[in-house]
């Protein structure tokens, strides 16, 4: 520890060197003292430490005279706030009473006071110097971030799972990380907080979206942003990981359509026989996704073998659901009557040209117009897909077997074990077709 120090002839000290020592003991006997963040300094043997002591005093007396006030014989203490450091401070002076008539007490209290206030206005000074570095540092990449934005992410997503996807996959990713940006901006990955699950999840909901569309587009975003987290190993929790959702009662049972809705139909469509009526019949005695129907190719369907069938498959227009949906389907009743009708009027790739044009599979619209239709001929409720819950029920009431039903449904299998083998053969699968033929001949 170094000490005072009071080279001979230099007495004239500054007014921080004062304030220094001014927790000096009044004693003559040389001895370190403590004066905080200030330097320390050593008495000289030069000069009488007296001497020093009586320098010193004189110019803190001089100080703290200019910081003392008496009112009614009590002595206060009273010092303006620096104008760098007066936004911290409700008014523009320091006053407080100093408890004591005392002149010399009043002196060495005000001395302390004002060496604390001296301090801490220092510390004030370097908090704000601080701030304005950190500032500065904030136009430099920060290192807490992944450098990936949310449409940056959506993009690589669309790179590595859109192969091979229909358009809707596309527009819904679009759609879902564009409602994201409305409510929460395009930010870093890493910026997102985990409180933002929440307020998105709230935003949908009064948006009015059913709890069934949230929770898909919630997949959407989280599926993004596994990716990403993945890819690039980012150290973080997605903040749409764990979101929790409220139970609703607005889910709507899909309708089944009866034999008597598909009965009517089936009628309906050997009259109108049309393209859109071809389609509509075929799903009702095959229990075909509406999308696997619409992009058969022509070659799918084999009409002139021992036992007609649909020989379903991915192909250039469309892909199919699962592994499971790979299947043959046994052609009967009002099926194998649109599938003839298809063979004779086309001859090109699709079975459906109306709704593959260009190569691409346009379930949406061919789903818009017959629905359309069904509302005005069919019982209240009754959608296209309600043709495929009434072939599973009509499947259920002749008492076949699950594995089979599982098998012309293209459903997944209830067991690894069922999925063992090359499945049943087409003769076994037409059997229990031929026992769901309605007569609609008429």
């Amino acid at each position: 520890m170094s000490y005072l120090s009071c080279p001979a002839g230099a007495l004239n000290l500054d007014i921080t060197t004062a304030r220094n020592v001014a927790q000096l003991h009044l004693s003559c006997t040389p001895k370190p003292i403590h004066v905080g963040l200030s330097s320390i300094y050593r008495v000289s043997p030069f000069v009488s430490h007296g001497q020093c002591i009586a320098k010193v005093h004189s110019m803190l007396t001089y100080i703290s005279n200019d910081y003392l006030t008496s009112r009614n014989g009590i002595y206060y203490f009273q010092r303006r706030v620096p104008k760098d450091v007066r936004s911290y401070y409700k008014s523009h002076a320091i006053t407080c009473s100093l408890k004591t008539r005392s002149r010399k007490m009043a002196l060495r209290a005000a001395s302390a006071l004002s060496l604390q206030l001296d301090e801490y206005w220092m510390n004030l000074r370097v908090s704000q110097l601080t701030s304005i570095h950190c500032k500065i540092l904030k136009q430099t990449p920060d290192q807490s971030l992944s450098g990936l934005t949310l449409l940056e992410a959506k993009d690589l997503y669309r790179k590595l799972k859109g192969k091979g996807k229909p358009d809707s996959f596309a527009t819904a990713t679009e759609r879902n990380c564009d409602y994201v940006v409305q409510v929460l901006g395009n930010k870093d990955l890493m910026a997102y907080e985990l409180a933002d699950g929440g307020v998105f999840r709230d935003w949908l909901i009064e948006k009015g979206l059913a709890s069934s569309s949230v929770k898909r587009i919630f997949s959407t975003i989280r599926a993004i942003f596994n990716l990403a987290i993945a890819e690039y190993g980012l150290d973080m929790t997605s903040p749409f990981a764990d979101v929790y959702f409220p139970e609703f009662d607005d889910v709507k049972e899909r309708q089944s359509a009866t034999g008597l809705d598909i009965t009517l139909i089936q009628s309906s469509c050997r009259e109108l026989n049309d393209e859109m009526r071809w389609l509509l019949a075929l799903i009702t005695d095959t229990g075909m996704r509406l999308a696997e129907a619409v992009g058969l190719a022509l070659d799918d369907l084999v009409i002139d073998s021992k036992i007609p069938h649909i020989n379903l498959k991915p192909n250039d227009c469309r892909r199919l659901k699962t592994k499971q949906s790979v299947r043959k389907i046994p052609l009967v009743g009002t099926a194998l009557w649109a599938a003839q009708q298809i063979k004779a009027e086309f001859s090109g790739v699709y079975a459906f040209p109306r709704y593959t044009k260009g190569g691409r599979c346009n379930a949406n619209n061919a789903s818009a117009g017959l629905n359309k239709w069904l509302k005005q001929c069919a019982s209240e409720s009754i959608t296209v897909h309600s043709y495929r819950h009434g072939f599973r029920d009509r499947l259920r009431a002749v008492q076949c077997p699950s594995d089979i039903v599982d098998a012309l449904g293209g459903w997944s299998t209830s067991s690894v074990g069922e999925s063992y083998g090359q499945g049943y053969k087409l003769d076994v699968l037409n059997e229990w077709m031929n026992k769901l033929v309605l007569d609609t001949k008429g």
